[in-house]
């Protein structure tokens, strides 16, 4: 029994049928989970080796480049990376998309194995890391405070943090700046040396009288007593008190050489959140923990457990949020959906004029929609702006085989034919072609199973997700559509007469398709008669289109405005960072001078070591963060707001580098748009042309914030010990380092311990006796015999600049110049670097240029999909080729492929869009889409044909008769796209170039479709059946 049999003999059982899957589908959409994109996680591991005290050329000789020809017969080893600083080597493998991390790290661990024993033997063994999502924060928040500054880090870290840190699905908790306790003792050299005292004596007195220790144990009559000798100090001043030396009688204490003070240790990170100063807080989530639900958990702890019990003057902000980005993008593109399915039913109504007719068309999109949840829950996917993408793409193309079998089921009923027979008969006359042109739709996805990175994980989904939506709307078409048909539609005599409102809406509603349709046949007949002109029009047109295509720009994936703008800045190396916070401060008043106060939820700045808070970190860096109220809600972009403060900010000497990060989360976030790799062996050449590359990239138009990743030395005094004038004094190079240490940086004599939290009690000099090289030269270092000498007695004291990092790719050096792209599309800006750069930049031997980044990737995900769009054309052309059993028919069909381009074409260049890999998906999906009408057509043509018809007669009475389904399938397919392109919201950048690709070839086409398609049907047939008949002639056989 076929399905529409079944349908409308068993109403009962397809009624319940569906229900339960329904029931079953809303079920599962509860317990998916939410995302903005699919999990995406890079196929690389990276291995650090510590070897401490080592100068950054040592260890790359010595430890890099071992490990990096270790790892370079690794299986799936695509690319390796490395940077080496002084004391580190860090080395990074990138494998093929797909590859079994855990096999790969069971490699690398084998082949390290194999060269432990040739690494240095005081190197720590190498340690393996494995990348993964959830290192990147999903929260900032900032802590602020009026009056406890001071105790601000400890009820950050014990009120705010710990509790944090136990909820499920948080994985780390980090702090960011603040005034940490610790007991200073400021040393003053000359009381220690009018004493005849060391160091040394002062830090082992400290740790000797600051001691608790049981002391056995006594039994007394029955009971059993621990004896303990309690000898901790009980408050900060008795540090002050301790006896240092005891000699004729004269005691000298702690305070008699120094002073001691309950502060703080030295701050090296400063935030500043709202105008007052903070503590910066970073949430990361667990491995696997989902984004959304792991925010609103911390969001609700803050608000109803945590910040009641704080003292009044603190209050957390909050900084960024990916959660609300997600929920928000989410929530537009469900928007879209609903409008979509609004215009869709709208449209049904306004064709099929009936509402009984939109009523079952309506009921198609649910029931298939539902499927495609229960795909998602499946697969183990989660609910992101593809999978929502892929929904409202679907919302307009799930209807159309509903509309085919209705209208062919109605028109039977209008001319007699009793609805449940009409529903049958007329369901299965359609069924070949409809599942032909579902068919056609699916298979342009069966090539995305070859797609590699990115990419290819991002539309797996799409396609896999639209495939089982177009395969629900065939089995609803085929049987939900006939047993609701054959309930719902009635005979002409059954009808009731139509209302005033409705009957006039009818009549002139039918009165202008009637026009139409006359319209079209009038059009049709003459293109059948002018066959060349409209050829040559269609070929003008096309290359016309060929002209817009190459005026496009392009880039890898379109940029969001999630309101959320980083402003990174580098002062001289070296700078304090007091002095790089000051600057910070006048960077973010350009800042919210150009995005407008009224525009700024949140705005903040840090700088400093990066303690944890992820990117660069030291006392030169800083950067400054705001949050902007909606895209729709203020006049200017993310990047003209940084681009603005840039040009102001640039022009200050004390900047050195200035970069705009947006924070974007899908393909490419995180990377800069041009990443010029300068690649070979020696530095200094490597420089050189490092240095001509960016001039050129400066001079680039579109090309911003063009920068040289190497950065000169660190500016330090280097202490060089002679070790034979060291020797001669008893002196080793490790005791005068350790003196030195203790001197300037100081050292942890021992704990106080108060309300059980541990401070230390830091011993070093006094500030007035550390502030220039000659106080390093004049310090004075502790004999073994317990006498002193002046540093500079057995070392040199130097200014020089410290070690630098040296970065390599593939085993060869390499230097980056990274820069942003502003005002032009980043495919244009790299085409003409490209260009420049060979005529330009001469490079001399062994020297390369690589362009990275995600230039890179969007060269090869362009040259991926260009293949996969071939491939997708081939296997369309194979599917109608079964279904018509002709080969001349479906090359004629293919024809409106190329002009569907056209469409694109003329929809990028109206709304300002660029070629990207949602532009490329849109075509891919178009090459199934835009041969339906066509096969619709054609196939009734010759239906018509085999019954008698004239070629002609057939050609016209096949447009006339079909005009109406493919109006509708095309404006239900467009219009449920209309609201991913009026789209200003969350995600919307996303998507919208792949709605504008799909609604301006699918419309182009549709014009293609009905009238060059038929025309050049016209010509070959014609030419055909001339030929025949001369062959026939020429046999004497005339038919």
């Amino acid at each position: 029994m076929k399905l529409p049999e079944w349908g409308v003999q068993k109403p009962v059982t397809t009624l319940m049928f569906f229900l339960a899957i329904f029931m079953l589908g809303a079920v599962m959409v509860t317990q998916l989970p939410v995302d903005l994109m699919p999990e995406i996680e890079r196929p690389t591991v990276t291995v650090v080796t510590t070897w401490e005290g080592v100068s950054t050329e040592d260890v790359e000789t010595m430890v890099t480049k071992v490990v990096e020809r270790a790892l370079g017969t690794v299986n799936g080893l695509e690319e390796m990376t490395s940077a080496t600083i002084e004391g580190v080597s860090s080395v990074t493998c990138e494998f093929a998309w797909g590859t079994n991390l855990d096999e790969a790290s069971n490699d690398i661990r084998s082949n390290l194995e194999r060269i432990r024993k040739i690494l240095p033997d005081d190197a720590d063994p190498p340690v393996l890391r494995k990348f993964n999502t959830s290192q990147i924060p999903i929260q900032f928040y900032g802590i602020t405070c009026n009056e406890s500054i001071e105790n601000l880090e400890e009820i950050a870290n014990n009120e705010i943090a710990d509790p944090l840190k136990r909820l499920p699905g948080v994985g780390s908790v980090d702090l960011f700046g603040g005034l940490e306790r610790q007991i200073n003792v400021k040393l003053d050299p000359a009381r220690l040396a009018g004493f005849g005292l060391v160091f040394d004596q002062v830090a082992a007195a400290l740790a000797q009288e600051n001691v608790t220790l049981p002391a056995g144990n006594v039994k007394v009559g029955p009971l059993d007593y621990t004896i303990r000798v309690p000898g901790e100090f009980a408050t900060p001043e008795e540090i002050g008190d301790v006896v240092i030396r005891s000699a004729g009688g004269a005691l000298v204490r702690l305070r008699d050489v120094a002073e001691v003070a309950d502060g703080f240790a030295e701050e090296t990170r400063l935030a500043q959140v709202m105008g007052r100063r903070a503590i910066m807080m970073m949430i990361q989530k667990r491995s696997g923990a989902n984004t959304v639900e792991t925010a609103r958990e911390v969001t609700r702890e803050l608000a109803d457990n945590i910040q009641p019990t704080l003292p009044r003057d603190i209050e957390i902000h909050q900084i960024f949020d990916t959660s609300e980005q997600i929920t928000q993008s989410i929530g537009n593109v469900s928007m879209t959906v609903r409008w979509a399915f609004v215009f869709v039913v709208l449209t049904a109504l306004f064709f099929l004029r009936s509402f009984r007719s939109a009523l079952i068309i309506a009921l198609t999109i649910p029931f298939s929609l539902i499927l495609a949840f229960i795909f998602l829950w499946t697969m183990g996917w989660t609910i992101n702006i593809i999978s929502m993408a892929s929904l409202a793409i679907a919302m307009g193309m799930v209807v159309d085989n509903a509309v085919v079998v209705l209208e062919n089921v109605a028109t039977k009923v209008e001319h007699g034919t009793a609805p449940r027979e009409a529903a049958m008969f007329g369901s299965e006359e359609v069924g070949t072609a409809i599942s032909a042109s579902t068919l056609t739709t699916i298979v342009v996805f069966v090539p995305l199973i070859f797609l590699q990175g990115e990419a290819g994980i991002l539309f797996k989904q799409l396609g896999g997700l639209l495939t089982a939506t177009l395969l629900a709307s065939l089995v609803c078409a085929l049987w939900l559509t006939p047993m609701l048909g054959s309930r719902l539609l009635q005979a002409p005599a059954q009808r009731k007469a139509r209302g005033r409102l409705a009957g006039a809406f009818h009549v002139w509603s039918e009165a202008r398709f009637a026009a139409l349709d006359g319209a079209y046949s009038r059009l049709l007949a003459r293109a059948l008669r002018a066959r060349g002109l409209v050829v040559a029009i269609a070929v003008a047109v096309f290359a016309g289109s060929v002209v817009l295509f190459m005026g496009l720009g392009s880039e890898y994936s379109p940029e969001e405005d999630n309101g959320r703008l980083m402003l990174r800045y580098q002062t001289p190396i070296g700078t304090r960072v007091e002095e790089t916070a000051a600057l910070g401060q006048r960077i973010l008043d350009v800042a919210l001078a150009e995005a407008g106060r009224e525009n700024v939820r949140v705005y903040a700045w840090r700088c400093g070591e990066s303690g944890g808070m992820g990117g660069s970190g030291g006392s030169h860096i800083g950067h400054v963060m705001m949050r902007l109220v909606a895209q729709t809600q203020r006049d200017r972009s993310l990047k003209a707001i940084g681009r603005a403060v840039g040009d102001v900010v640039t022009q200050w000497p004390e900047v050195q580098k200035y970069s705009v990060d947006t924070a974007q989360m899908g393909p490419g976030g995180g990377q800069k748009p041009i990443l010029i790799e300068v690649l070979g062996f020696d530095l200094d050449i490597l420089q050189g042309i490092a240095e001509q590359v960016l001039a050129v990239v400066n001079t680039t138009p579109g090309a911003v914030d063009a920068e040289i990743g190497r950065d000169p030395g660190r500016p330090e005094i280097r202490v060089e010990i002679d070790r034979t004038k060291a020797a001669a004094h008893g002196l080793s190079v490790a005791q005068v380092a350790n003196g030195v240490r203790t001197l300037f940086y100081g050292t942890t004599a021992t704990m106080y311990r108060e309300s059980d939290e541990d401070y230390d009690v830091v011993l070093r000099l006094d500030d007035p006796f550390r502030q220039t090289v000659a106080d390093i030269a004049q310090a004075e270092i502790a004999l073994p015999n317990g006498n002193r000498i002046r540093l500079d007695s057995v070392a040199t004291v130097v200014e020089r600049l410290g070690a630098l990092q040296i970065d390599r790719r593939n085993q060869e050096r390499m230097i980056q110049v990274t820069a942003d792209v502003f005002g032009r599309s980043s495919g244009e800006v790299v085409r003409d670097l490209r260009r420049r750069l060979g005529e330009e930049v001469p490079l001399p031997s062994g020297i390369g240029i690589h362009f990275g980044g995600t230039a890179e990737d969007q060269e090869e995900s362009f040259r991926q999909m260009g293949l996969m769009l071939v491939l997708g054309i081939l296997l369309v052309y194979m599917v109608m080729a079964a279904q018509f059993e002709s080969l001349l028919d479906p090359f004629l069909i293919l024809f409106s492929i190329p002009f569907a381009f056209t469409g694109v074409a003329i929809s990028l260049t109206v709304l300002r869009l660029t070629v990207s890999i949602m532009s490329y998906i849109g075509m891919i999906l178009l090459v199934g889409v835009v041969v339906n009408n066509a096969i619709v057509l054609i196939d009734y043509v010759n239906l018509l044909r085999a019954r008698g018809q004239g070629l002609s007669e057939a050609i016209v009475h096949a447009g006339r008769s079909r005009l109406r389904p493919v109006l509708i399938t095309t404006m239900t397919t467009s219009l449920g796209m209309v609201p991913m392109i009026l789209s200003r919201g969350e995600g919307a950048a996303t998507w919208k170039p792949m709605a504008a690709t799909i609604v301006g070839g699918l419309t182009f086409s549709m014009l293609i479709t009905l009238v060059l398609v038929p025309t050049l049907y016209s010509l070959v047939h014609s030419r055909r059946a001339r030929r025949q008949e001369q062959a026939a002639a020429e046999k004497g056989v005339w038919r």
